[in-house]
């Protein structure tokens, strides 16, 4: 992923737990689904919950330039 929608302000677009994009309005936003634009040019509006809190290698894999899902990087 090149670009993401702003959650919650600022410029980084990384994992975030439901519960705070929830306190902040994020699914009321574009169905609970955010544009993304990937450093090939095609863009997806996966569901923030896919993005943010789905630990399977599909969704995991989205955040890594060499398609990897990196599990070793998920907080314990």
């Amino acid at each position: 992923m090149a670009v993401g929608d702003s959650v919650v302000g600022g410029l980084d677009f990384m994992r975030q737990d439901l519960n705070y994009l929830k306190q902040r309005g994020a699914f009321a936003r574009h169905q609970g689904k955010l544009n993304v634009v990937f450093c090939d040019s095609h863009v997806e509006s996966p569901t923030l919950a896919f993005l943010f809190a789905d630990p399977s290698d599909a969704a995991l894999c989205r955040w890594n330039r060499d398609h990897l899902p990196h599990r070793e990087r998920l907080a314990p």
